[in-house]
């Protein structure tokens, strides 16, 4: 959450700078709501979409953290909308994939406990982009602002990963993964092949 409450809480502050009439960020912030929901409804035509559901996130982030760049660099109104756009329908895959992650990785028992943690990060994200863009803007220009605040997600993204990596490499959901999920594929993966009839492990 860190990237979108830094469009929505440093745009007028940007507008402003590029000389542009602050009452034109209510439409550009409708615009990043209008791309969200029709990101959604793009994300939820597939059943499976290609590669892992972290990496499906990661580069998602890596994409929506270019689109905040081209927003702090923008030199007209109409790239800013088009670019925030962008960012909501980024946005708007990088949820589902990351709940979706969560319910892959936790034993059914703990997904409410999960899940409560999750919302409770994203809330805590968006409060941090609140503080560090405020004391930002107070030292610096909005679009270096927006800038430091996208270098700060990409750290977060980083530690993530890695964490992510450990989490898999201990295997902790310890139960069998339903059939069909990512998890689950990887199992089979992991699981030596049966031997030859050829040469069959119970010949005497």
């Amino acid at each position: 959450m860190t990237l979108p409450a830094l469009a929505e809480l440093i745009l007028p502050a940007l507008l402003e700078q590029r000389g542009i009439a602050l009452g034109l960020a209510g439409p550009l912030l409708v615009a990043l709501s209008i791309g969200s929901g029709v990101g959604s409804f793009l994300y939820g035509l597939r059943a499976t979409w290609p590669g892992r559901l972290s990496t499906q996130s990661f580069v998602l982030l890596l994409v929506m953290s270019a689109c905040v760049v081209g927003i702090a660099f923008a030199p007209s109104i109409w790239w800013i909308g088009v670019l925030l756009v962008a960012a909501g329908m980024l946005e708007a895959g990088v949820m589902p994939a990351r709940s979706l992650l969560l319910r892959e990785t936790l034993p059914a028992g703990a997904l409410t406990a999960g899940y409560s943690v999750m919302y409770a990060a994203v809330g805590a994200g968006y409060a941090a982009a609140g503080s560090l863009s405020g004391a930002l803007l107070s030292v610096a220009e909005p679009s270096v602002a927006m800038l430091a605040g996208m270098a700060h997600t990409l750290v977060l993204v980083a530690v993530g990963a890695a964490g992510e990596r450990t989490v898999r490499g201990h295997g902790t959901k310890g139960e069998t993964p339903e059939p069909g999920t990512e998890a689950a594929a990887d199992q089979r993966a992991r699981q030596p092949a049966p031997c030859p009839a050829s040469q069959c492990c119970d010949r005497k």
